[in-house]
């Protein structure tokens, strides 16, 4: 009929509002964080090849190496089917929703469960997650999953940390990772075009994947400083008021102007309760590299600044290798207090008072 292919658009109103580019996942009913969840079960099931990059994240892999014994783990390797169920509902009085399962069968039989709990990635403050963990794993809620070997873990924004060793905890940053490497494969055209689109739909753009929202994050440091450059560690209340843009270095503005020394390069963030000692003795009892500064930070915070009782922060681990010195100390026009953005391109002008990209 045409004798040229034509290009073609699709728009999906919702609430009066429409976005000017709709992809397959506006299309799944719920809010933000089912479509996610339940974007991520179908795209899990749709490509073997996610799914087994997802397997292979170093955090899971190293787990599952851990909770399987020898013959437990042969068997999984050897699994002839994988069935991937996305909010799956428990038995009993209490129902319990399970957001994404995986479970592996070998020759008819249940040889290993994965459960995925996944939290909006624009969201800071998961509450009680530890105890929706727990639930995902008593037969009482599942007992048809009784006597298998199984894991839960959490897909957040941040590291999760937990009382106990029994859980996982994986961010969206791995799950983005996981998809820019299978992108790279250049799989077949439906496939590949459905796994961009998922990875545009969870992070908001459309363009090549960035591991970061902004360039640079300003943040006051108050009484904090002395912490801050010793021990190579930041931290803030996970509420609202701090939900910064996720930034690939952080400078922090000294008192009486906002002076900027220092750009840190960011290695890691996660949120804890510092003030809850179960959850320092596991983090003591862990193999990250920091762990003994972290800690030394939180001892010496508590004597000083302190940290809000019962209160969740989230920590930013700061290299200790690699910075950027800011010679000509560069501060603001006016020092306003809260978190501010600014581009490398700006900071590292050579000009002393420097503009900033956004708050």
């Amino acid at each position: 009929m045409f004798n040229q292919q034509l290009e073609t658009t699709f728009r999906l109103y919702q609430s009066e509002n429409s976005k000017y580019k709709s992809s397959f996942f506006d299309l799944i009913d719920g809010d933000r964080e089912t479509k996610q969840t339940k974007g991520l079960a179908y795209l899990l099931n749709m490509s073997p090849e996610l799914l087994d990059e997802f397997l292979t994240i170093d955090k899971i892999h190293s787990k599952i190496t851990k909770v399987l014994t020898g013959s437990q783990y042969k068997l999984f390797k050897e699994s002839d089917f994988v069935k991937i169920d996305a909010e799956m509902i428990s038995d009993g009085i209490e129902k319990i929703r399970r957001d994404i399962t995986l479970t592996f069968y070998y020759k008819s039989l249940k040889v290993f469960i994965l459960i995925i709990e996944a939290k909006n990635i624009k969201f800071i403050n998961e509450s009680n997650i530890e105890e929706q963990l727990q639930k995902y794993v008593d037969p009482k809620f599942f007992p048809n999953d009784k006597n298998v070997p199984k894991i839960a873990i959490t897909l957040t924004r941040y590291k999760q940390s937990f009382l106990t060793n029994k859980f996982l905890s994986i961010t969206w940053t791995d799950i983005i990772q996981a998809l820019y490497n299978i992108l790279r494969l250049k799989l077949e055209s439906t496939k590949s075009l459905l796994l961009k689109d998922y990875y545009n739909f969870i992070t908001g753009v459309d363009k090549r994947m960035n591991y970061y929202e902004k360039e640079i994050l300003s943040v006051p440091a108050g009484k904090t400083f002395e912490e801050i450059n010793k021990h190579h560690i930041h931290a803030c209340p996970n509420t609202p008021p701090y939900n910064y843009r996720d930034p690939l270095f952080i400078a922090f503005r000294q008192k009486g102007g906002g002076v900027m020394d220092k750009l840190y390069k960011i290695d890691d963030i996660f949120v804890l309760s510092p003030e809850n000692t179960s959850v320092l003795k596991v983090i003591e009892e862990t193999d990250l590299s920091y762990k003994e500064r972290l800690l030394a930070y939180i001892a010496d915070r508590k004597i000083g600044h302190g940290f809000k009782k019962n209160d969740m922060y989230r920590f930013y681990v700061l290299s200790e290798a690699e910075h950027i010195s800011l010679h000509h100390h560069p501060h603001p026009q006016v020092n306003n207090s809260g978190g501010w953005y600014y581009t490398l391109t700006e900071m590292l002008s050579g000009r002393q008072t420097v503009y900033t990209d956004s708050k």
